[in-house]
């Protein structure tokens, strides 16, 4: 069946005079294959976290800086209109007639309020803390935020609030109201103590209202009786007199008309009836940016003036959150040099994905698989995923919100159209001789051959990688040729299906279409699995100042327990254990290379590493684990390319080993201080970057401790670092959490992924985030007994 697609077109206009430009960044995403449509968004004044609500009734909280989720609940109502998230960890969640606030850390409810109407309107004021709803009939009730109390209820007339802005001294509120069109209304002031009337602006139908910073302006938009025109004026903050008109245009239907707003500096940032987000200039008048060209919609124009989209702004840093299409992907608008930077998608599940206007990404594999640019010129969608080795960066989102003006504006927009016509196209063409069947093939001898056909622009092939069972097992040189030749040894360690797919890297940075097919081996049941299990563990280097704590003790914690959970599962359990001074390179590659000799397709490695880890200098950069031997880390690439052991050594182990079922866990650390906080943030992120596209290269599970600008600190209370305190809880069962006595990667990873931070929180006040990066198949690592 054709899939179902949402279609994501920004337009942006430079001027008003001018007609709106197409935005070059076009995506869109697989509907039918997401959880659950997006119904809501809000962001910390702070800028620190983002929170997404669904309509399957699902919260997720996103934590800017780590680059993850970090929470994800249900909340008590279906009929969500409004959310908001304060600085000191509430979420304010307001829709039909109940106003809930929580504390989102500890998932509770700090109180619940009944409304007397139905909710039409909302208003936030961080400088005030407080929250406000306007109802129908009129009906108007203020929280303060801090006492969790209403402080005031009153009624302006027995029509629905369609404009409510709090003054930012917290003293006042603004409140229009709209009956049907009936009759012009004007805007009031009351007073919130008392619901004392202070002051009234000339009539109008006014649909927002919104304060500048120090609540000196109101910028208001209103209607004509026709519903023909839409004019925003700017009104003196305190007696709502006209100080001057800023626009107004004639559309047939409100479309163009703000219902919700944000000021800064001279700017109104709105969103419209119709979804659009529109930049007014209020010194100058008229529209400088559009989201997209207004149109005619019934259901805009019919609300009048009900509902709430808001601009958040993302601490200082002068970018602001935006949904302005109503669907999974949001928008990071710059006001700075006036422009969409950037994209965010989610979904109720745990995917993610964040794409930068120059074409970086970084997500979950599946919202990589999920999302893609679309083309103008054809109906070719190119996944994100397929950008993935040339553009993956990690936490992602944070770095856009750093990007300076200048940073920003040299940055060149992605644009798919120019890469698009020499991305190669393969085609499965062969099995043993035998044309491919739509239906899949069987196949009884182990080995088996396969052909790949190059349809499309086979000069632009750098190299052609065969993926079985989602693990990388073959790569192949591109020769410019339109036939590859694969030879494949069949397995049933997964079940009979062998799944296959095949992928081309090319020159211009952008992967072809992945082409997938099963084969069905009927061949003999084969011998039941052995593990290999390396466990590394480096306390005492060379020079002492890189010694360590607890490395050791991790290692041989790590080997035992594995052991010991995970007997059953194995016809044998074989150990390498590596310890300090006989941690160096011939060592330990003496022990891949006999991993690499017995290891059959059945079997099973883990690979556990506990000691330093650093980044390479120069134009090269590349991550190494750090020997007993290497004795200075920073500053010396000789000693790390000649001693080391890097990304590129592991990734010729993980596909030169037979072994499917491959996890590597790295508790690797820095050295403390070695490095100012700029360099360590940069290091860490381009460590990460390193592991996760060896991970999704060699389609094999990593699960690493930190990046380098957290430490992977070590406890005397827990005996163990944090992380590896953490892995031996899960692998004793802590991370089943399906009670199902079967303890598999993925759970496991992901009990790794939450606890780390909860305990280092605990523990040194500051959370540590580690990083799992699962591009293989699921598989049990541990069964526990009943």
């Amino acid at each position: 069946m054709k899939a179902l697609t949402v279609l994501l077109v920004l337009f942006c206009a430079m001027g008003y005079a001018q007609e709106p430009e197409v935005d070059l960044v076009r995506l869109g995403y697989l509907k039918n294959e997401t959880t659950s449509e997006q119904v809501g968004m809000a962001a910390s004044p702070d800028g620190a976290y983002a929170a997404f609500a669904f309509k399957d009734r699902v919260v997720k909280i996103f934590d800017v800086r780590a680059g993850r989720f970090i929470k994800r609940f249900a909340i008590p109502f279906a009929d969500l209109f409004d959310m908001q998230l304060t600085n000191d960890g509430k979420l304010i969640l307001a829709g039909g007639k109940q106003v809930v606030i929580m504390d989102w850390k500890g998932e509770k409810t700090l109180a619940q309020f009944n409304t007397t109407g139905e909710i039409t309107k909302s208003s936030y004021s961080d400088r005030a803390n407080l929250f406000a709803v306007g109802q129908r009939e009129g009906w108007i009730e203020i929280y303060d935020l801090k006492t969790l109390k209403v402080i005031n209820t009153f009624q302006y007339k027995k029509h629905h609030v369609s404009a409510l802005a709090l003054h930012p001294n917290g003293k006042s509120i603004v409140v229009g109201v709209i009956p049907l069109l009936k009759e012009m209304n004007p805007l009031k002031v009351f007073e919130i103590s008392s619901g004392k009337v202070l002051a009234e602006s000339k009539k109008g139908f006014y649909t927002m209202a919104a304060f500048d910073e120090k609540g000196e302006n109101l910028v208001v938009s209103s209607l004509n009786m026709l519903m023909t025109k839409t004019t925003v004026e700017i009104l003196n903050g305190t007696s709502l007199t006209l100080i001057r008109d800023v626009e107004g245009k004639v559309v047939w239907g409100n479309n163009i008309m703000p219902y919700s707003g944000k000021i800064s500096g001279n700017k109104l940032l709105a969103i419209t009836a119709s979804l659009s987000f529109n930049v007014y200039d209020i010194q100058s008048g008229g529209i400088s940016f559009t989201t997209k060209s207004d149109g005619f919609k019934l259901s805009g124009t019919l609300m009048l003036g009900v509902g709430n989209a808001h601009p958040y702004p993302l601490g200082n840093s002068g970018k602001f959150l935006i949904n302005s299409l109503g669907n999974n992907i949001n928008q990071i608008y710059d006001i700075k040099t006036n422009a969409i930077v950037g994209y965010f998608f989610c979904d109720s599940n745990d995917d993610f994905a964040v794409v930068s206007r120059d074409g970086r990404v970084e997500g979950t594999p599946e919202a990589l698989r999920k999302v893609f640019w679309t083309s103008r010129l054809s109906n070719q969608r190119t996944p994100l995923e397929s950008t993935f080795e040339s553009g993956f960066t990690p936490r992602l989102l944070s770095q856009i919100v750093d990007e300076d003006e200048k940073t920003q504006l040299a940055q060149t927009t992605f644009e798919v159209e120019k890469v698009i016509d020499k991305i190669p196209a393969l085609q499965l063409k062969s099995i043993n001789g035998k044309a491919a069947s739509a239906e899949g093939t069987s196949a009884t001898q182990k080995q088996s051959n396969v052909e790949i056909a190059v349809t499309q622009n086979p000069q632009e092939i750098t190299e052609i990688k065969l993926y079985q069972n989602s693990k990388l097992v073959k790569v192949v040189p591109g020769n410019g040729k339109s036939l590859y030749a694969f030879d494949v040894s069949l397995t049933n360690s997964f079940g009979e299906q062998n799944y296959f797919y095949a992928t081309a890297s090319s020159k211009s940075g952008v992967e072809s279409e992945k082409t997938k097919f099963v084969i069905n081996y009927k061949g003999a049941t084969e011998a039941k699995p052995k593990l290999y299990l390396v466990t590394i563990g480096i306390d005492k280097y060379k020079n002492p100042k890189y010694n360590l704590n607890y490395a050791q003790a991790d290692a041989d914690g790590v080997a035992k327990v594995i052991s010991q959970q995970s007997k059953s599962l194995f016809q044998e359990v074989v150990p390498f254990s590596i310890r300090n001074d006989k941690a160096v390179k011939t060592n330990i590659f003496a022990a891949l290379n006999q991993v690499k000799a017995k290891a059959l397709e059945q079997d099973m490695i883990v690979v556990y590493y506990a000691g330093h880890g650093v980044m390479s200098g120069g134009a090269d950069k590349q991550f190494y684990i750090v020997p007993h031997d290497i004795t200075q880390l920073y500053g010396r690439d000789d000693l790390l390319v000649d001693k080391g052991i890097s990304a590129n050594d592991l990734k010729d182990f993980a596909s030169a080993i037979n072994a499917q079922k491959q996890v590597f866990i790295l508790d690797a650390c820095q050295s403390a201080g070695a490095l100012d906080a700029l360099e360590d943030r940069a290091r860490g992120a381009a460590e990460e970057k390193a592991i996760a596209q060896l991970a999704r290269s060699t389609g094999t599970f990593w699960i690493t401790s930190t990046g380098a600008e957290q430490f992977a600190t070590e406890f005397a209370k827990l005996g163990h670092g944090i992380f590896t305190y953490a892995l031996l809880e899960g692998i004793n069962g802590a991370a089943d959490t399906n009670k199902d006595q079967r303890l598999t990667i993925r759970e496991l990873s992901t009990y790794i992924e939450n606890k780390v931070p909860e305990l280092s929180e605990q523990l040194k006040g500051s959370a540590q985030f580690p990083s799992a990066y699962s591009f293989g198949n699921d598989f049990p690592l541990a069964v526990f007994e009943k």
